[in-house]
This record gives structure tokens, C-alpha cells and sequence, in this order.
């Protein structure tokens, strides 16, 4: 048996973009040979479920960066999740700094009153457009529509995490314009005893130190021990990934750091290029 674990933005699809057929196709190939398919992804549990809506896909999810769980026609599970004072220390640090944030819960998206961050926002516009372009225009808007009408603003997310104590923290995530800012706040989040990453464009995530995409996948291997696994992505959070699985491949839209610690390589995520490496390597001929 085959288990092949797959990151979803810039690697299954691109952010907001379509999912090239070929890699749906590939998916049900794996199924009807009896192999299975899990996206090990970053994003909370409702985004993870909005793609297994939208796919209708017969496969597992690994959610919140190896926080949760949610196996075909069965109930999502959290584990390794933030704990709340570690959160509130972490949250102290970001609101002195003004910086933009936002928290992945059992209950929703939660950040503070979106208008407070208008500045970041347009920050962030200015910076994606120049280093992406019209896309990265795009894809701002996207991401400013998602914090304003979707996600649950409050008054104060300290003060909402410290009045819901039953409330189950995935992970705390923000974003910065400024790339030095950036990095000095990687660091000061570090020492506060949280695993730091960058996901996506000037994006960071803290998270619980167990609640990797490695340590998850060895989770889930465990009830398959005699099966091949390979694992797929393009960005710094799935490199704990690629240290457990048999065959890692990064995508050929990856950064360099994660094309020197694969083994293998594909296509261009938005070509189709997971896919295309399912039915040329995996899918019995």
C-alpha cells in the first residue's frame, strides 16, 4: 500500500485558484487501487473542510499543521494544541508590537476589530503586488475580504480567550509587511516556547511544538506500518514532513531550502505537477 501525504497551497492548488484536474483524477486513482490520499495542511479545520467540500474527495485530512485530524465520515479530533497561557504569552508580545494577528479555534477565525488593522492591510497590498504582482493583488483582497465579512472579530482576543477557557487554540497566526519586523518577531515568538514558521507570504504560525506535520504523519503511520509513504510540498512547513515519510518530492515552484532537503521533485504546482508525479511513479500501469 501506498500513503501519499500532500500539502494543499502551493502544492495540491494555488491560494484561491482552481484545482487542475489532473491532480483530482489522481487522487481517485490512488483510492481505486487501494492506496490512500491525506492532505497534511496548515489551514484550520473549516478552510480544510470547505476543500474536501468542494473536491468530494475519499480521503483524510491533517489540519492545523498536525493540531487535528479528520478521517473519511468520522468526526474532526484536536490534539497538541495551544495552551492558553503560552497563547496569552504569545498574544502579549504581538499586541505590543501592533502587529496584525489572528487565532484558529474549535469555534472559528477570531481577531481583533478588523478596522484596527487598515494600515497593515494596505501594507500587505503594497508588498504582495510587488512581489507577486496582479496575483498577489488578488490574493490580498482575498485575504482581506476572508478577516473583514468571514472570520469573528471581537473587542479584545486576550481578553475573549481568557473569559472561554474551554475554547481549543490551534494556532495563532499573523502577517507583516515589513521582512525585518518579520524575523525579529519569529525570534521574540521562539523564545516564548511555541514553534514558529513561515506558511506563506509574510506569514508566520505558532503553534504547539508537537503539533507538526511530521509528528502527525508518524501518528497516523502507525496503523499502517508495512505501507510506503511519500510526502508532498512546497513551503518551510513541510519539512518535518519530508524528515519521516519514505520519498519526499518538492514541488518546482518550492523554495530552494525545500528542494535541497527532498529527494525527488515535480511539476509546477498550477501545472498539475502532483499529479502528474501520482501517475507517473505510483499509479500501477
Amino acid at each position: 500500500m501506498n500513503i501519499v501525504f500532500a500539502d494543499v497551497d502551493g502544492t495540491f492548488q494555488d491560494f484561491g485558484q482552481t484545482v487542475p484536474p489532473i491532480n483530482l483524477a489522481a487522487v481517485r486513482a490512488l483510492h481505486d487501487q487501494g492506496d490512500h490520499f491525506v492532505f497534511v495542511t496548515g489551514r484550520g479545520y473549516e478552510l480544510a473542510q470547505e476543500l474536501l467540500t468542494t473536491t468530494n474527495l475519499p480521503c483524510d485530512v491533517i489540519f492545523g499543521n498536525g493540531a487535528g485530524i479528520k478521517l473519511e465520515n468520522e468526526e474532526p479530533q484536536l490534539s497538541n494544541c495551544l495552551d492558553h497561557q503560552v497563547c496569552l504569552a504569545i498574544l502579549a508580545i504581538l499586541e505590543a508590537e501592533n502587529t496584525f494577528y489572528f487565532i484558529h479555534t474549535d469555534q472559528g477565525v477570531f481577531l481583533n476589530t478588523a478596522t484596527r488593522y487598515q494600515e497593515h492591510f494596505d501594507a500587505l497590498h503594497v508588498k504582495f503586488e510587488a512581489e507577486l504582482g496582479a496575483i498577489g493583488l488578488e490574493v490580498m483582497d482575498y485575504k482581506e475580504a476572508y478577516f473583514t465579512k468571514e472570520c469573528q472579530n471581537v473587542l479584545s482576543v486576550p481578553t475573549f480567550i481568557q473569559e472561554y477557557p474551554e475554547l481549543k487554540i490551534i494556532k495563532v497566526e499573523l502577517m507583516e509587511a515589513d521582512d525585518t519586523q518579520k524575523e525579529a518577531l519569529r525570534a521574540k515568538l521562539a523564545m516564548a516556547g511555541a514553534y514558529v514558521f513561515e506558511s506563506y507570504q509574510q506569514t508566520l504560525e505558532v503553534v504547539n511544538p508537537l503539533a507538526t506535520k511530521g509528528a502527525a504523519i508518524l501518528s497516523y503511520m502507525k496503523n499502517f506500518p508495512k505501507a510506503k509513504s511519500y510526502g508532498f510540498g512546497d513551503g518551510e512547513n513541510d519539512l518535518p514532513m519530508f524528515e519521516v515519510v519514505d520519498i519526499s518530492v518538492a514541488m518546482a515552484n518550492a523554495s530552494q531550502e525545500v528542494k535541497v532537503a527532498c529527494m525527488e521533485q515535480a511539476g509546477e504546482c498550477s501545472e498539475g505537477g502532483l499529479g502528474t508525479y501520482i501517475f507517473d511513479h505510483i499509479i500501477e500501469k
